[in-house]
């Protein structure tokens, strides 16, 4: 297998909780720390992204890899579409594959790339990221698109971290997302091979 990476292309700017629903949760009904709890929704919604290997709201990544094949299975969920997918060609030219060779799989978890009938993979260059697959993940364009359980374990991790802001709590570890946390998000975690 191939070296495969993954940058992010356009990032969502839909919040997954308002800071109304944050401060509802917490239940605080002063503005004072507004700001801090935006931050914490932030950094919430990125850890469960990161810890389920999805994102929530739309997104446009580009995965880059080594070899046509390491493009079978792609790093995040759920996938939508896939725009392109290019490579470098043995004359070491960025060329667009055509969208008939190919097929994708977004029912699959993690969605994947297979051959269309009777296709064959191109003959790419010898080089390190040859090929870049640029698709769309994520649940929809809104907030009301991501499940109701991912949007507690947010909710969850934001109280715990509201709560618990030093870095060390006697007992506990404060920067883990929490095992209430988790436990929502297990079932939508995605193991990419």
């Amino acid at each position: 297998m191939g070296y495969r990476s993954l940058t992010v292309d356009t990032e969502s700017t839909v919040a997954v909780i308002t800071t109304a629903e944050a401060k509802a949760h917490l239940k605080v009904d002063v503005s004072d720390d507004d700001t801090l709890i935006d931050n914490l929704v932030k950094a919430a919604t990125q850890s469960c992204e990161e810890f389920t290997n999805r994102y929530f709201t739309e997104t446009v990544v580009t995965q880059y890899s080594d070899k046509m094949t390491d493009t079978k299975h792609l790093y995040k969920s759920p996938v939508s579409g896939v725009t392109h997918i290019k490579y470098y060609n043995s004359s070491n030219v960025l060329t667009t594959w055509d969208g008939s060779n190919y097929l994708l799989d977004k029912s699959s978890t993690p969605a994947r790339i297979g051959l269309a009938v009777d296709a064959s993979y191109p003959s790419i260059a010898d080089r390190i990221n040859a090929v870049e697959v640029k698709y769309t993940v994520g649940y929809g364009s809104s907030a009301s698109d991501v499940p109701q359980a991912i949007k507690q374990a947010i909710l969850l991790t934001v109280g715990n971290w509201y709560q618990n802001r030093q870095e060390v709590v006697t007992g506990t570890i404060a920067s883990q997302l929490p095992k209430s946390a988790q436990y929502l998000l297990e079932q939508y975690k995605v193991q990419v091979c």
